[in-house]
């Protein structure tokens, strides 16, 4: 029978107090912020810390609160003056305007690549004289290029380190990308989505195509009105999208969805042909007073139109080329 008292360290006690009071500093804005990436760029110390608490830790409990104490009181010391000397965590977050004039420009092609931050964009105002206009908060490195004269191409992506996928933030600030977008121009318009929110409201653009990936982060779509037929291609994950279709417009959209829900609304009465080449395992619910159509067997599923499609003079051609685990819905 084993009669030593056994002591119990208060390393980790320590340390998690440790670690509640600098994300408490974080967010008072008295540190500069952390993430689980940055700290583990220090993996040697930690395993040392680790080790010195396994060698004395037990039979010195004081050892153990001692080394806990250092460790903490390291971490808030590097945080606080580490940038006086050149040492930072790379998640500062930075405020930025990004913009291009619009003179001279005759079509644009936008192409942006998107991450974990909310996405808004929208129509500018007709008398605004920018091409685009962006008000990124972001971390990382962003990029915005701007390319040709006549016909515009910009680029507009952020990037991280490659311990990125540990950024988990102790801050809460406010990222997010809130894109203007000229009406004065026709525009073709790429969007690779990440795990961020994304909402699209194109009314008043002179959109020549759409094509979005939109990840896993949920999506809210409104196209514009045009007088000229478009096109808008939707390839979704695990994020829901919500499509809503202008009046008195021609477009054709197709879908290749995942796992999330998809829901495209439609104006009453409009001219509408369905084309389902895959069902997937989700459910499908289409609009009531559809038709089956005579050329149904060139389709793996089947073809749906209104009476009045053929002769309609604004149509809307929905194309389902793929479907996940995830319903779709057009009404």
């Amino acid at each position: 029978m084993d009669n030593h008292p056994r002591y119990r360290s208060l390393f980790w006690p320590i340390l998690l107090v440790g670690v509640g009071l600098v994300w408490l500093l974080s967010n008072l804005g008295m540190i500069q912020p952390i993430s689980l990436g940055s700290v583990l760029k220090f993996w040697p110390v930690l395993l040392i810390v680790f080790g010195l608490d396994m060698l004395f830790g037990r039979r010195y409990p004081w050892v153990g609160a001692v080394v806990g104490l250092l460790a903490v009181a390291g971490v808030v010391a590097l945080l606080m003056f580490g940038p006086q000397v050149g040492i930072t965590t790379n998640t500062e977050t930075k405020s930025e305007t990004f913009a291009t004039p619009l003179e001279g420009v005759k079509t644009a092609d936008y192409n942006f690549d998107t991450s974990s931050s909310p996405v808004e964009i929208s129509a500018l105002d007709d008398n605004d004289f920018d091409l685009i206009s962006a008000d990124i908060t972001y971390r990382g490195t962003m990029r915005f290029d701007v390319s040709g004269s006549d016909h515009t191409t910009v680029w507009m992506s952020e990037y991280s380190d490659n311990t990125s996928w540990l950024n988990w933030d102790f801050s809460f600030d406010n990222l997010r990308w809130d894109i203007g977008l000229s009406p004065e121009v026709p525009a073709d318009i790429v969007l690779n989505g990440g795990s961020g929110s994304i909402n699209m409201d194109l009314t008043g653009l002179q959109l020549n195509s759409l094509q979005t990936d939109t990840g896993s982060g949920s999506s809210n779509i409104t196209l514009p009105q045009s007088s000229e037929s478009y096109t808008v291609d939707v390839e979704s994950g695990s994020g829901s999208v919500s499509l809503r279709a202008p009046d008195q417009t021609s477009f054709t959209l197709t879908l290749d969805t995942g796992s999330g829900s998809t829901n495209v609304i439609i104006p009453a009465k409009a001219a509408v042909r369905i084309e389902v080449n895959d069902d997937g395992s989700g459910s499908l619910d289409l609009p009531n007073g559809l038709m089956k159509t005579s050329d149904s067997s060139s389709f793996d599923i089947g073809a749906w139109q209104t009476p009045n499609y053929d002769t309609a003079e604004y149509k809307i051609l929905v194309q389902i080329l793929g479907q996940g685990s995830g319903s779709i819905s057009i009404r």
